[in-house]
């Protein structure tokens, strides 16, 4: 049955790349490691993963242009140099964060749980680029140069049991950048009520990672004081694992 985009109401399946062509023409990444929910890991040996939950337009126009105004950005980062960040490349890296954390939530595991961005939210991401309520984006510095996108779904419970809401963390490394965006969703009959954001788990993130969004400061200085390693404590495992609190469900 033929779907239409994420993003608009045009039919999807254009088979477009996941990640710019630019990023492969700087490093050959390899084989990329796959899994998905519980599912054993797949190797697969086409590292420029295709998607078909958008539009050949969409995908050629404003999210084209997402990424080509973010390059510059993400290519100082992506090589391991220092740089600045005013308040236009924060929002710039943001909206390309979001883009991308809708575009890796949209092709999941099918029999997974539904998508936790709804259309309306894309749509208006589209057209005016609103970053939806509730999400909080922050980057570090990954010590290996690296590609992959990490997505968890989690449910959020007061301390009482009660459910709050649900949310999602997608943890993306593209060179030598890490970027996470963690978006929340509260219950509706508790919309009206003054919610606190949820927290992570105890860490170092103070200074392993930088918030870019929403925007606390006019300007940032990237890489953050601590590097994330490949293994160990402050490893990039234990970032994707940072907001998972309590038991698997």
């Amino acid at each position: 049955m033929e779907t239409s985009c994420l993003f608009c109401e045009s039919p999807a399946g254009s088979k477009e790349h996941l990640w710019a062509a630019w990023i492969h023409e700087r490093k050959d990444f390899g084989p990329l490691k796959v899994t998905i929910g519980g599912s054993p890991k797949e190797i697969r040996n086409d590292p420029e993963q295709k998607i078909d939950t958008v539009c050949h337009k969409c995908n050629n126009e404003w999210m084209s242009r997402v990424e080509n105004k973010t390059k510059p950005v993400i290519a100082c980062m992506f090589e391991d140099l220092t740089i600045p960040l005013d308040r236009q490349q924060q929002t710039l890296l943001s909206n390309w964060a979001v883009k991308t954390a809708m575009v890796l939530d949209s092709v999941k595991n099918p029999e997974s749980n539904a998508r936790f961005y709804q259309k309306p939210e894309c749509v208006t991401f589209r057209q005016r680029r609103i970053i939806p309520d509730r999400i909080r984006i922050w980057i570090g510095r990954s010590s290996l140069s690296a590609l992959g996108a990490y997505g968890t779904d989690v449910a959020i419970i007061t301390p009482e049991g009660s459910p709050l809401g649900v949310g999602t963390a997608t943890t993306i490394v593209i060179g030598h950048l890490a970027v996470q965006v963690m978006a929340m969703r509260i219950n509706s009959e508790l919309k009206d009520k003054s919610i606190t954001d949820v927290q992570p788990k105890p860490g170092d993130w103070d200074n392993m990672l930088v918030q870019i969004w929403p925007i606390a400061r006019d300007s940032v200085m990237w890489p953050p004081k601590v590097t994330f390693t490949n293994s160990g404590p402050r490893s990039i495992a234990t970032l994707m694992d940072r907001w998972r609190i309590g038991k698997a469900i």
